[in-house]
């Protein structure tokens, strides 16, 4: 993977905008523009096949490594999408991958570009979710559901301390396919909130299921 210079880091959460670090990633409220860099990093064949986005949520191939060779963080913060969070790689400043939380379900998501897929770095974004509902939006509880033929995840999930759960032997993806599911849980008896969870974030919505 080559390596690019990293813009500015945001250092710490303000209002609408969280930023978190884990061993080897960063996370940050994604910009307009890294919502495009993000997707791209999902729209592959290999990580369709776990994820089943619709395909109008897809980067056609021909402007993926456009996008990915991008520098996260600049623009206007995409506040439309205000639980999902870009994972940049600390070391070379590119977007690594991607989370998305819905303060509805309780359920998580991520995932990781081509060029960062197979180093470890499931366990860092599975971790930051974690993190991100526990110690930014003050959830208590936060879920992830995989495919049941998705070894790494399962065990991407397990490395970041999640513990099988309890939901549906199976799941609907966005594409229409349905999949056996297996699913996860990370519990925390104190959870809290940051200063970025003071605007329009789903921390009211969090609260009604604590």
């Amino acid at each position: 993977m080559h390596q690019m210079r990293a813009g500015p880091a945001p250092q710490a959460c303000r209002r609408d905008h969280h930023v978190l670090l884990v061993a080897n990633l960063r996370l940050q409220t994604p910009t307009h523009r890294d919502v495009a860099i993000m997707r791209a990093a999902a729209s592959d064949p290999e990580a369709q096949r776990w994820l089943g986005w619709p395909g109008n949520m897809l980067i056609p191939e021909s402007e993926r490594d456009r996008l990915l060779a991008m520098e996260p963080g600049r623009g206007r913060a995409a506040g439309h999408l205000d639980l999902w969070l870009c994972a940049v790689d600390r070391t070379s400043g590119m977007v690594a991958g991607g989370a998305a939380l819905d303060a509805y379900s309780l359920e998580a998501g991520g995932w990781l570009a081509p060029a960062f897929r197979g180093h470890g770095l499931g366990k860092d974004l599975f971790a930051a979710i974690a993190q991100f509902a526990h110690n930014h939006l003050g959830m208590t509880s936060v879920a992830a559901g995989t495919d049941a033929a998705n070894a790494a995840c399962m065990a991407a999930l397990l490395a970041a301390e999640f513990k099988p759960g309890q939901g549906p032997p199976v799941h609907v993806l966005q594409d229409g396919r349905t999949v056996p599911a297996l699913w996860f849980r990370h519990d925390t008896a104190q959870p809290s909130r940051c200063r970025g969870a003071t605007g329009r974030q789903a921390s009211a919505r969090a609260e009604r299921h604590r």
